[in-house]
């Protein structure tokens, strides 16, 4: 579910006019009483990405919660919901908005234009593969478009972002106190969107570590680069930099989890992978996102807070056995629910598009790999402590947790390993697929499955999205020779690994 307000619809509904193509003879006379231009400003809010409510089923192929329906039987299926498609959508929006920016001289909307569509680009690459870019977007003129190979749209995307990151400063540096119009984020502040745009490279540079190598990628310098100048490359500082919006009890503001629907009430449950995570960790974090069981509460009755506070009072469902077992656990009050106060009372909580604990693992990450100089211990505190803050832990709580030695920082691989499992933590129902990413590139979790999960015949979770149907009618010659030239067959299949996986 992504959050839009009404303003945005209205665009959309003009922007798909704006975008009709078989036009007749009559529509070609201008009507003085139709409109003929719309703002830049309500193109660039119907194109703002959103955010990935808490409990949709994005997160349930990371095991965060499944879906338990008492009234029916299902297996958990990890292998749905891998089906690509092109944005191509949102770029002519973006071709649409650049006119609108020339005509109104917002120049503005064009940058933020090139950060969207180097967004787009990366965001289907990774998900896909090759995908066409330099023929794409041509009409008439190219219908048929080549796919571009991954690499060459993930530097051309990069050096998008670069460009980005070098105009916005310019123009702020121009336009001190710019209030930019139609901005659902950040209420018009252009320099946190500057620290986005850095902040989200960053993303996408450690999404690339098994190319950091690569002299033509060059990830291992960009990273270095952003890090080592923050006058020219500001990213993030603290909580108040996230790119969130705030539940409302409003139509498009809603949080999925939330009283109008019952029903999510009566079948989402926490999934053992992540329940099991934080008690090993002795996370305070799991007080405040599950409730206990209800087996706990009756087992304990007048001690509700002792309870609350005891790891042992909290247990997730298990995603890979029969579904009727965990529907059985539900039955019998065995399995903990997402936190009634802070999810199902939703209004104020925030959903979040990117987040600067996610930026601080990704930073502590690479300084481990040993990119950067900066000490990792830092940032990796500082994005557990973000993290916790988020959730509402005591200062005491997270000062523990930090120096423990269970959960504080170490060096290696089991170091790595921790760090990455912390972000796995982080990432619980928030910032979309950002987690599964994570987890397809490091392995880590080591997410289970069963033949409950996937086919007897599959490898297990898929690695990638297929490309859009249509493209071996429409497309045929470019879509099969790029499936040959990055699998070796005419195989349109999600167990495929494409360039950035690859060794």
């Amino acid at each position: 579910m992504m959050m839009k307000n009404t303003v945005i619809k209205s665009a959309l509904l003009l922007l798909i006019v704006l975008a009709t193509s078989c036009l007749k003879e009559d529509d070609l006379y201008e009507n003085p009483n139709d409109p003929t231009t719309v703002s830049p400003s309500l193109i660039f809010s119907a194109i703002t990405p959103g955010v990935t409510t808490s409990f949709t089923d994005s997160y349930i192929r990371m095991q965060y919660h499944i879906w338990i329906a008492t009234d029916g039987i299902s297996n958990v299926n990890f292998r749905s919901g891998f089906g690509g498609g092109f944005s191509y959508g949102t770029m002519r929006n973006i071709l649409k908005m650049n006119e609108e920016a020339d005509l109104a001289n917002a120049p503005e909307y064009k940058i933020l234009g090139k950060f969207l569509q180097a967004r787009a680009y990366i965001e289907m690459t990774r998900r896909m593969g090759d995908i066409p870019l330099s023929e794409a977007l041509q009409g008439a003129e190219i219908p048929r478009p080549k796919y571009d190979t991954s690499k060459s749209v993930y530097i051309q995307s990069l050096n998008w972002l670069d460009e980005t990151n070098a105009e916005l400063g310019a123009f702020i540096a121009a336009n001190p106190g710019f209030n930019l119009v139609g901005d659902l984020y950040y209420g018009g502040d252009l320099t946190k969107w500057q620290k986005l745009i850095n902040s989200y490279t960053l993303r996408i540079l450690i999404s690339l570590s098994k190319k950091e190598n690569d002299p033509d990628v060059d990830v291992r310098g960009r990273f270095a680069n952003i890090i080592s100048n923050p006058d020219r490359y500001p990213i993030f500082t603290s909580l108040a930099d996230n790119a969130q919006l705030d539940y409302k009890n409003e139509d498009g503001f809603r949080q999925t989890y939330n009283p109008d629907v019952a029903v999510y009430r009566a079948s989402v449950n926490y999934a053992n992978t992540y329940i099991d995570l934080l008690k090993g960790y002795a996370d305070p974090r799991l007080f405040q996102v599950a409730d206990p069981t209800q087996a706990a509460i009756n087992a304990n009755p007048g001690n509700l807070e002792a309870v609350k506070s005891d790891f042992n009072s909290y247990d997730g469902a298990d995603p890979t056995v029969d579904p009727t077992t965990n529907i059985t656990r539900r039955q019998e009050g065995e399995l903990s629910l997402p936190n009634e106060e802070r999810y199902w009372n939703f209004v104020g909580q925030p959903g979040i598009l990117m987040s600067y604990w996610e930026q601080e693992f990704t930073i502590a990450e690479a300084a481990h790999r040993g990119w950067i100089s900066n000490d990792p211990k830092v940032h990796y505190d500082n994005a557990i402590r973000a993290s916790m803050e988020f959730y509402g832990v005591a200062e005491d709580a997270i000062a523990a947790y930090l120096t423990a030695a269970g959960s504080e920082y170490v060096t290696g691989d089991a170091g790595l390993t921790r760090l990455l499992e912390q972000k796995y933590i982080a990432f619980a129902e928030n910032s979309g697929q950002e987690c599964f990413f994570n987890i397809r590139r490091t392995g880590v979790p080591n997410l289970p499955f069963s033949g409950f999960n996937v086919g007897p015949s599959d490898p297990g979770y898929p690695v990638r999205w297929t490309y859009p149907g249509s493209e071996d009618s429409d497309n045929t010659e470019n879509y099969r020779a790029a499936l040959v030239r990055q699998f070796g067959a005419e195989l349109d299949d999600v167990d495929n690994l494409i360039w950035e996986l690859k060794d």
